[in-house]
């Protein structure tokens, strides 16, 4: 008799919806060569090949793996209709969901959608905190959220991850900045000036420092630190330093002429913005049905 895991049975659906091996390992936050321990166990379970592999192409379902893909969703749907029901013989409320948002998404991006789902699921109680970067995936790790969204110059490692959008960010400076006003201006420059950092353990400090040594800006001439945004703001805005955030973060203090644009002579400065999930609770009712909602919603982002 088949009697595949619930575990294998996740990685091979992850395997047939994203279409390669590497793809799945990143969204389950597992190694690739796991993925392939999984899906290689189910297919000398069930006697046939799941997946056509062909090198440099995508995993395509052979037609047992159709006929196995329909099952095992059918099966890993029944076992989340168990653990609902489970809960609510327990007298817990099986739709619940605890989000962790890094605070540089909070405001500018992520409020009104927050907002939105929460309209829009009434059967599902939402809790939302707003923490560091690195605080909304230790959050994630130690079970006290379902899901974290945050910023990152890569996919987090060992966490279920999902990339839902991209957003530019900005070198910006005081208007009386010497570099203020002019065009196309050398990242080697760029360089020579002083900036406004975040200190040493700060993730989004690195993240930011990755991204401008992309473009050749580095190393960076720290002037000043700050972990929070307001405050790097302030610091450059009062001429302390050059600084670099989130477009969306600086609309209106862009609009104002509190502080403008420096610019750079190279290709747009972006990060990815990613979805976390707490691995236990990835098939869970509410986080399905968020995940769904903030990918959708991370496709419309400009």
């Amino acid at each position: 008799m088949l009697m595949p895991t619930f575990r294998r049975l996740q990685v091979f659906i992850a395997v047939a919806e994203t279409g390669s091996f590497a793809a799945a390992a990143r969204r389950l936050g597992i190694a690739q060569p796991s993925v392939s321990a999984h899906v290689r166990g189910l297919e000398e379970e069930a006697a046939t090949p799941l997946f056509a592999r062909r090198t440099g192409r995508a995993a395509a379902l052979t037609g047992a793996g159709v006929t196995f893909l329909a099952h095992a969703r059918g099966l890993l749907a029944g076992a989340t209709r168990l653990e609902q029901g489970l809960a609510k013989a327990r007298g817990e409320d099986q739709h619940t969901l605890s989000v962790n948002c890094q605070r540089t998404l909070s405001d500018p991006l992520l409020r009104g959608l927050l907002a939105g789902f929460a309209r829009l699921n009434r059967d599902i109680r939402l809790a939302v905190r707003t923490t560091y970067q690195e605080d909304v995936l230790a959050s994630v790790r130690r079970g006290d959220s379902d899901v974290g969204i945050l910023v990152g110059a890569e996919p987090a490692h060992g966490l279920p991850c999902r990339l839902i959008g991209r957003q530019r960010c900005v070198l910006y400076a005081a208007p009386e900045h010497p570099l203020a006003g002019q065009k196309r201006v050398a990242p080697a420059e760029v360089a020579r000036h002083e900036f406004i950092g975040s200190p040493a353990n700060s993730m989004f400090g690195q993240t930011v420092t990755t991204l401008l040594a992309r473009i050749g800006v580095t190393p960076l001439r720290i002037a000043a630190e700050a972990t929070d945004f307001g405050m790097s703001r302030d610091f450059a805005a009062a001429g302390l330093g050059l600084c670099c955030s989130l477009e969306v973060s600086l609309h209106a203090d862009l609009a104002a002429g509190r502080v403008v644009e420096i610019d750079v002579n190279a290709p747009p400065l972006c990060v990815d913005i990613y979805q976390v999930t707490n691995p236990r609770r990835i098939n869970a009712y509410a986080v399905e049905r968020f995940s769904n909602y903030i990918e959708a919603a991370g496709a419309q982002w400009p």
